[in-house]
Parts: C-alpha cells; structure tokens; sequence
C-alpha cells in the first residue's frame, strides 16, 4: 500500500475554477474521507488521483511517485463507482476477473484472487450469476471484489453506497469499515452522507466551494469545527446557530442578543481573554448541538442564564424526542430524552451546557477559541 499527497492542486473548466489550491496528505493505510456537499469538488479530485480528469495546476504523488502525466491503469490504482459499473452479459467472476485477464495474468493467479476477494466479501455462492440475479448490496459487493483483486497500492471509493436503501447503507458500512481493518489498506472515499464520514473515516477532509474547509480526525472535526459552514455540516441533528454579541459586562464573557445572555467559562489556554471587560461588544455567532441545551417546564424555576422558548413540535424517535423551539424569532433544537412531558404550544426553560459552546467571527465565520475543558486542544 501507499501513501497519496495533494499538492496545490488547481481545477479548471475553461473559465471556471471548481478547484482551488487543495493541499492534503493522506498517509499509508489510512481511511481518508472526502465528505462535502453536491457541487463541492469532492469526485472531481477523486477522479483526478485516479487520472481521469487532467490536472490544470499542481502535482499528485501515490507511494512518492509523481503520477499528473501517468494514464489511470499505470497509477497503480482501483475505483469503485457509484454506479458498480458491472458488465451485464458476464457472471460476477468473469465481471471481478476482467481485468487481470486483460493484463493476461495466468489463470490460476486470476482464480485464486477472485476466491479470496470472493471469500472475504461472503460472495463465493454469487460467482456463478450475472448482475441482473443481484441485489443492489450484491452488486456492491462485486464491484468492491472487483477492486480488490487488483491489490492496488490504493482503492478509491466514490459515493458507493448512494444508491442503497437505508438499511442497506448501514449495512454496507460495516462491511466497508471490516473490509478496511482486514486488509490494511490505504482508501480515499468521497461521501456527501456526514454519517458516513463520522462512522467511517480515520480522518476527513470536509470540503466546500473547492476548497478544503478543515482536516483531522472524526472527534476533532465535531468537536473543534474550524468554522461556521464546518459546524453546521458535521453532526446530526445540525447545530444550532444564533447571531449576537461577546462582551464583559464585569462577571466575565457572556454571549447576549435579544433573547439569550449565556455567561461562557473562558478558555483555560488562550493567551488572551475571549474578550475585555468594558471592551466593545465583538459580533459572533454563536453555536450549541441540539445534545448541549437541557430543557425544563417553567414552573421549575428560572435563572440568568435561562432562556424561555414556546414548544413548536415534538418528533418522537423511540429513545429520544427532538424538540423545536422557539425563542422570540429564533428557532432552536433540543434532543431529550423521550420522557420530557412537554407539548406544543407549551412554554419551556431552555439552558446551555457552556462547556460545549461554540463561537465563531461573525466577519470571518473562523472558531474563536472557547476550547480547553473538555476537549483541549492537541
């Protein structure tokens, strides 16, 4: 296997750049996620590693070998597509064997790596049918078997479970996060499913507008976003975001606007305050997980840092109810659990866990730094 670096990577159609400045190292046998929204970027640099789209600037190395000008069958490389891309008139043998027969390798070669890939997929009573006998799963799997026979220095996976029911997704994932911890092997995977990402991934690279927005593990990702489009795209339910201020009004930083004061604790490793008492109120945004607010029928009390929502809906998911709120014209989530006795229409007291606060720039939409509780930085 192989390690694969980006470097200043450039995209152009014509006049249009959907690629701008990509810088990523994805080190030997890791699962690197590429996760983004539609449009993104995210297959068009998958199909560049793979060499089948041109690179208009920058270089890409697979095993430390510059390969911009190599055509995709000397890369050294397998694809799995979205699509499985399954040649109908040929068995699932014949359709995983192809392409070692058209390199002409000997025959017992060819057979002894499709019953393996064959064995470790659970496709051995499959090899016989044509794609047609398949289910969606099935086919899947074969064109994974596919892949792997080559024994690639890197397998590149775009959005391969898109086309699966849910049930079948779930499924398929644990098949792949198997498959990865079995064979040790160096995976770049595109998704627009952040479950996927979180689930998969030993890191991920979200990406947005052809750029790479943040790079790091699962955990660092959720817990540390590096900015506002980060912050909302990873994690489900979404985050919550309210527009407001920073200021210190003497009992230390406290995020304010129209219908919320919330005192934040201050960082335990900032050089600097998060903000001067009596300096002038910084525009943020402020951001908290529908996990991080707790709520509370009224009659229990209020508090200074509560806030009074009315109870818009409540969607009840077995183990937990999802709450939306509404807070003067702000609406907000809350996850509870599936006893909250409260009803819509309802008044409710909402608080915050401010261990779990987040705030960004309202200019620059960057994380200001609020970490060193509980999730220090690394």
């Amino acid at each position: 296997m192989a390690s694969v670096t980006l470097r200043s990577i450039t995209k152009r159609y014509k006049d249009v750049e959907v690629l701008h400045d990509v810088n990523l190292d994805v080190a030997d046998k890791e699962f690197m996620i590429l996760v983004g929204p539609s449009g993104c970027g995210k297959s068009t640099l998958l199909r560049m590693v793979a060499g089948l789209e041109e690179i208009t600037e920058g270089e890409i190395s697979i095993a430390g070998k510059i390969v911009n000008h190599l055509p995709p069958r000397d890369r050294e490389i397998a694809m799995v597509f979205q699509d499985y891309a399954l040649y109908p008139h040929m068995t699932v043998e014949e359709n995983m064997s192809f392409g070692l027969r058209l390199r002409k390798r000997p025959r017992a070669e060819v057979e002894e790596r499709v019953e393996k890939a064959a064995s470790i997929l659970q496709i051995k009573p499959l090899l016989k049918r044509t794609p047609r006998q398949l289910s969606g799963g099935q086919r899947q799997r074969v064109a994974i078997g596919r892949a792997i026979v080559r024994e690639p220095k890197a397998y590149l996976f775009d959005e391969p479970l898109s086309n699966l029911d849910a049930k079948l997704r779930e499924e398929m994932r644990i098949e792949i996060a198997k498959l990865h911890q079995r064979m040790q092997t160096t995976i770049l995977y595109v998704t627009h499913d952040q479950v996927e990402a979180m689930t998969l991934g030993s890191r991920i690279a979200v990406i947005n507008g052809g750029r790479i927005q943040q790079a790091g593990t699962p955990e660092e990702v959720f817990c540390r976003p590096a900015n506002l489009f980060v912050a909302g795209f990873i994690g489900s339910p979404t985050m919550n975001f309210a527009d407001g201020v920073l200021l210190d009004e003497g009992d230390g930083p406290r995020f304010k606007n129209e219908v919320m004061s919330v005192r934040i604790p201050p960082p335990i490793d900032a050089e600097a305050p998060l903000v001067e008492a009596g300096a002038k109120p910084r525009p943020v945004v402020f951001g908290i997980r529908p996990d991080d607010i707790y709520a509370k029928m009224p009659e229990a009390g209020d508090g200074p840092d509560l806030v009074k929502a009315t109870l818009e809906v409540v969607e009840l998911l077995g183990h937990r109810k999802n709450i939306h709120l509404k807070a003067g014209d702000r609406k907000l989530l809350a996850v509870v659990d599936s006893t909250f006795p409260g009803k819509p229409g309802e008044t409710v007291s909402i608080w915050f866990n401010v261990k779990r606060v987040h705030l960004f720039d309202k200019e620059s939409t960057e994380r200001i730094n609020t970490e060193g509780r509980r999730f220090p930085r690394a």
